[in-house]
């Protein structure tokens, strides 16, 4: 593999990366404009009819009285954070934590795997020149290393690899030759493996990486269970190499790549992954529909709360989640199957609101303010609140648009979160961007998410993410890295630049997505010594154990 070949790895936001085909048929690319499943969801969802159709709901006035039919666990069960774990680590560092989920199974399956297909090559025809005629058995401590020097480039990106490596140059300056030789990094990028292709069946798509996948999500779910909130949506990885499932949405910022199917919970943190191989179609149920209820299997049952978008929602999907005794909320489409007309076709000015319910105990709702929003759920009625936004102002809301913006941020604030310092490359082979993604990515996003609640202290992505770096490396020499703040309290200091609270505009975000916060909420000139965040003075006293100068 040349330079050239290499440095497409980790050179991020390209519009190119190379041909994956990884011997495989040339696929045409799938067009979602949508940002779903390809074509509109009418299409896309795969409606197979059933012969013995539901009969229609009758849509009736709301019940004044209306209680939620589902109420979350009337049994007790314990949910949330594993209690052997608070127990083993309420003074864990950031890399025990991380180590629940990058733990010695999966660092060995990655070398078992790795050594495996280093081997294959070498039986192949190789070059006697082939840098590959070097190879030596990679082992568990250089794996670690290796990962730990892939998180330290997403903190520092370069133009290239061989940028990493100059000596001669001060802007490229770099301490990463002092971990591992560029050769020696080069080969493990190209052997790097997570199965044996050998045991690869027929027709399995994500074969590469389901076995790693799995044992992600097991201990995903064995560190944590969703407490009432659970909410589902899309992700994108970033990939433009030939794949028979690859996506493409024209309003993304990456348009071309891997969908994730995400179910998100509490703090940013993530319990199922489900990657999209193209379309699979059930009997009787839409594809969004078996979606939801595959991912969401473990978690029924006990009256938790389903936050969906309109891509997902449906009347039928409503029902389905009543009988396994678990609510939605959600935004609707219009057109959806079992709509109520008089709510769907009535027309009214800004701030008042329509809704009908049926026996089952399924609203549907609509409310117009800037624009009509139409909104379905299974434990709210129509009841209106009060609420005072950033400007100070009353605004009267449904209180189910209220708790919907709460419950739909999970999944927004891991993405937003997940976006810093994203150690994601252009990468010859897809699946090794998967593995990325969930190894350097979600896992370190679920470390955090445990580190914040069980040490009840906020630490930011970038430290966090540089801790890791350090505990990979084994190096206990802080200053290779440059000046990492470790310091134990937050100050708030004064700046001359100005830029919006974080605190505030990440509540902004939740109650009125992207757009909303950035419209509303206000700049200050106050940053905090170590987060490296603008905070106004009683966010940041709310976020932080500060001392206040």
């Amino acid at each position: 593999m040349d330079e050239h070949s290499i440095s497409n790895y980790l050179n991020n936001m390209s519009d190119w990366s190379g041909d994956d085909t990884d011997d495989d048929a040339d696929f045409s690319l799938v067009n979602d404009e949508d940002d779903s499943i390809p074509n509109t969801d009418e299409v896309a969802s795969i409606t197979i009819q059933n012969n013995n159709q539901n009969l229609e709901p009758v849509w009736n006035d709301v019940d004044d009285a209306f209680q939620p039919r589902v109420l979350f666990n009337q049994t007790n069960e314990t949910v949330g954070i594993n209690p052997d774990i608070i127990d083993c680590l309420s003074k864990g560092t950031p890399f025990d934590f991380y180590s629940l989920f990058l733990d010695d199974e999966i660092i060995q399956l990655l070398v078992e795997e790795t050594n495996r297909y280093a081997a294959e090559l070498l039986k192949s025809v190789v070059s006697p020149h082939s840098r590959l005629k070097q190879w030596e058995n990679v082992t568990p401590t250089e794996m670690k290393k290796f990962l730990g020097i892939i998180m330290w480039m997403g903190l520092c990106p370069k133009p290239s690899i061989a940028s990493y490596w100059k000596t001669n140059n001060i802007i490229y300056i770099s301490n990463i030759p002092k971990f591992m030789k560029r050769k020696r990094f080069e080969l493990l990028l190209r052997t790097f493996h997570c199965s044996n292709n050998a045991l690869c069946p027929s027709g399995d798509r994500l074969f590469k990486v389901n076995k790693l996948l799995d044992l992600l999500l097991s201990k995903f779910k064995m560190a944590r269970a969703p407490k009432q909130s659970m909410c589902i949506d899309e992700s994108m990885i970033p990939f433009t190499g030939r794949l028979s499932f690859k996506q493409y949405i024209q309003n993304k910022t990456h348009k071309y790549g891997i969908k994730l199917f995400k179910l998100c919970i509490d703090n940013f943190y993530t319990v199922g992954i489900k990657i999209y191989a193209g379309k699979e179609a059930t009997v009787g149920q839409r594809v969004s529909t078996k979606v939801v209820m595959e991912m969401a299997e473990d978690y029924l049952d006990l009256g938790r709360t389903m936050f969906t978008d309109n891509w997902y929602s449906s009347y039928d999907l409503a029902s389905e989640l009543l009988n396994r005794s678990t609510n939605l909320v959600g935004t609707l489409r219009s057109n959806r199957k079992n709509n109520p007309k008089e709510v769907v076709n009535k027309k009214f000015k800004k701030g008042e609101v329509i809704a009908k319910q049926c026996n089952k105990g399924i609203t549907v709702l609509k409310w117009k303010d800037k624009r009509e929003v139409l909104m379905i759920s299974t434990k709210h009625s129509d009841a209106q609140s009060t609420i005072i936004n950033k400007r100070g102002k009353e605004v009267i809301k449904p209180q189910v648009i209220i708790d919907y913006n709460k419950g739909k941020g999970l999944v927004d604030a891991t993405d937003l979160r997940n976006s810093y310092h994203n150690p994601l490359r252009k990468t010859v082979k897809w699946y090794k961007k998967v593995v990325f993604e969930l190894l350097l990515n979600t896992s370190v996003l679920n470390a955090l998410s445990l580190y914040e609640e069980i040490r009840q202290e906020k630490m930011d992505i970038t430290v966090f993410r540089e801790m890791l770096v350090i505990s990979l490396l084994k190096s206990d020499e802080m200053t290779l890295f440059g000046n990492i703040q470790t310091a134990k309290y937050h100050e708030l200091e004064k700046v001359k630049s100005r830029g919006r609270c974080f605190a505030c505009y990440k509540e902004m975000m939740l109650q009125g997505g992207r757009d909303h916060a950035q419209k509303i909420t206000r700049q200050v000139t106050t940053k905090c010594n170590v987060c490296i965040k603008f905070f106004c003075m009683p966010c940041f006293f709310n976020e932080h154990n500060a001392v206040k100068k």
